[in-house]
């Protein structure tokens, strides 16, 4: 090596890939996860369309993913099944990623570099041979690069290797080192250069130097009959110092310089890549072994198959399939979330405030003034202490008539915090209740009408409703019949069931014995019947005791069996199937968010109709100062609610 170190030591620059190939890299990566997934979200796309239950998305959630799977593994599958390594009749003695097609030297902690060490192992364990030629069987295979980096990999390993430019028409590693190209193999060979004039050092890394020959200026001396010439004295020269001479040459029959070497050489690395033509390689293979270099191994330069991956196929095609579901369900939820977003802008709204109104209408020190002759028990159960609302959400719905000045339907909903069953109560229309607009009493229906232009009408019943039960109103529904018409058509229509056919002239109800589907109009008119009559016996005669509280339960008949049909929804796209069909129906106050809204449909899925808590308010007859017959309650709401729901008054004060 003495001999080598003459020539004094060049650094010789790491490069780095080129846009190129960095975009080739990622095309070949990413285009069949981009089909795959892509061929999956579209299956779910088309199968969620038809169908929206909970069951249906997932599976077509899971059919995506399937779909993903096997068109990505059917591409693995193509790849391997294409692989040059299966036209091999050798070894392989690497498969190295793709890199930049000119030759330059590759990191050794790089995959490449990885990839170079093991092929140089696997060369060393092959072969007792010093001298080796790096051919192809056609241009542009990477040949240089591949002599290069091996060469590099047998330095870093500890080998005396020296590297050698046989090629003088090219001089592809000549010109890529940059240290000239004479003298170099050419002038060794006849005799016009030493070897210490003829070499160069390459610093390759941190205390690595690899000798380099150039390939010189003119063409290589023939070979002599029996082998030996100037040609095997340079060669003989090279491997008295070196264990593994690597020498760069070009295909053969593109010159003679390959030939020439050839007879010197213990063997050939072929180096292909993955579009190699199968012949060409055979007839490269043939060529060789004729001219005395057989090939040892083959190096699949620039190779991105599905067989280099660290990472086995299972594992990415089953990271690609979950990348599928989780995006199919981003997109489902997200698109969904906007279906319901936006049909939300669209909802009706009217402001609640009751605070305010509780300031603007206070009551008078000396209160409400009552009826002359007004029932005892009825003057102190028209109000009741507050009730410490924490423990539940409360809601006012409401059905009002068609001027939307009365109203027709009151509930009031309570919703406890947690796992608690709901309460469902009803106030009659005709409830007599005081009405801080005026400072008076009045049916408790004339609120919805406001107070003049100060206090709207939600906020002025929802006021009357809170100094009756003591409890805050948090939000609050409005329909008026027609919307409370379409909600039930919308839901398909709740059962109805009745001993003997009934009708009601007025209202416009006709009902068949049994239990009937019965249609929003019907159901309305039911819940509205003031004189309903059945047949009995042939003859319609008028339902006994039919009145307000026949009607409240009525009410609550129907709307639990409507909540009953709109708590089937399973799936977030069924949700917003029902916000969109319902979203012109409601009128909402201006507190309720789209969370809270979204929270409470979403409860009410789990919503036992069976174990809501309805409670029935104890009223009688009474008649009022002018005349109008009302009703009056004879027990304040919160004692009413302490015996039935003791646990949600346990902050009353």
């Amino acid at each position: 090596m003495l001999a080598l170190t003459q020539a004094g030591c060049r650094p010789f620059a790491i490069e780095k890939g080129t846009m190129a190939v960095s975009r080739r890299r990622t095309k070949r990566a990413v285009i069949p996860t981009a089909v795959s997934i892509g061929a999956g979200l579209l299956t779910f796309l088309l199968l969620v369309r038809e169908y929206e239950s909970a069951r249906a998305t997932t599976l077509a959630a899971g059919g995506a993913a399937l779909v993903t799977a096997l068109l990505f593994a059917l591409w693995a599958w193509r790849v391997r099944r294409r692989a040059i390594t299966r036209e091999l009749s050798g070894p392989v003695l690497g498969q190295i990623p793709l890199e930049p097609t000119a030759a330059r030297l590759s990191e050794a902690d790089s995959d490449a570099g990885r990839a170079y060490g093991a092929a140089a192992a696997e060369l060393e364990a092959r072969t007792v041979g010093q001298v080796v030629l790096v051919s192809s069987p056609g241009p542009g295979q990477g040949t240089s690069r591949t002599a290069l980096n091996l060469a590099a990999a047998a330095t870093r390993s500890g080998r005396r290797a020296v590297l050698v430019d046989g090629d003088p028409t090219q001089k592809g590693l000549s010109r890529f080192g940059r240290t000239g190209a004479t003298p170099g193999l050419a002038e060794l060979a006849r005799g016009e250069a030493d070897l210490a004039a003829s070499s160069r050092l390459w610093a390759i890394a941190p205390g690595f130097r690899l000798p380099f020959i150039p390939a010189g200026q003119g063409d290589l001396p023939r070979r002599a009959g029996n082998g030996a010439g100037p040609m095997a004295d340079a060669v003989d020269m090279l491997t008295s110092v070196a264990d593994l001479i690597l020498i760069d040459v070009p295909p053969l029959g593109w010159n003679t310089s390959a030939q020439s070497l050839a007879t010197h050489a213990d063997g050939s690395v072929l180096v292909v890549t993955e579009t190699s033509d199968p012949e060409a390689i055979r007839g490269a293979t043939r060529s060789l072994a004729d001219v005395g270099a057989p090939v040892i191994g083959y190096v699949v330069n620039g190779a991105s198959g599905e067989h280099l991956h660290p990472t086995p196929m299972w594992r990415r095609t089953l990271w690609r399939a979950l990348t599928t579901l989780t995006v199919a369900a981003l997109l489902f939820v997200g698109w969904n979330a906007l279906r319901i977003w936006d049909s939300w802008q669209d909802v009706n709204r009217d402001a609640l405030d009751v605070g305010a109104a509780q300031v603007f209408l206070p009551i008078p020190e000396a209160g409400i003034t009552t009826p002359e002759v007004f029932p005892e028990q009825a003057a102190t159960a028209v109000t009741s202490a507050p009730v410490d609302g924490a423990a539940f959400r409360s809601f006012l719905i409401v059905g009002s008539d068609e001027g939307g000045y009365r109203a027709d339907v009151i509930i009031l909903a309570l919703f406890p915090e947690g796992s608690g069953q709901p309460v469902m109560v009803s106030l009659p229309r005709d409830l007599y209740l005081p009405n801080r607009c005026g400072s008076t009493y009045s049916r408790v229906n004339t609120t919805l009408s406001g107070c003049g232009s100060s206090v709207n009408g939600p906020t002025l019943l929802a006021v009357t409703v809170e100094d009756f039960t003591g409890i805050a109103v948090d939000h609050f529904a409005l329909f008026d019949f027609d919307g409370f018409e379409r909600i039930l058509d919308a839901v398909g229509g709740v059962e109805v069931c009745v001993d003997r056919p009934v009708r009601d002239e007025k209202s416009f109800l006709d009902l068949p014995a049994g239990c009937t589907n019965a249609s929003g109009d019907q159901a309305l008119a039911w819940v509205r019947s003031r004189q309903t009559e059945e047949l009995a016996n042939g003859v319609w005669r008028y339902v006994p005791r039919v009145n307000d509280l026949t009607r409240n339960e009525r009410q609550q008949d129907v709307i639990l069996a409507m909540l009953a049909k709109l708590k089937r929804f399973d799936s977030p796209s069924q949700l917003a199937a029902i916000v969109e069909s319902l979203t012109n129906e409601f009128t909402l106050d201006d507190q309720l968010g789209v969370g809270d809204a979204i929270a409470l449909a979403w409860s009410l899925r789990t919503l036992d109709p069976d174990q809501i808590t309805r409670i029935s308010i104890p009223v009688r007859d009474f008649t009022a100062d002018d005349g109008a017959r009302v009703l009056v309650p004879t027990v304040s709401f919160s004692d009413l609610l302490g015996e039935t729901r003791p646990d949600l008054v346990l902050g009353a004060t």
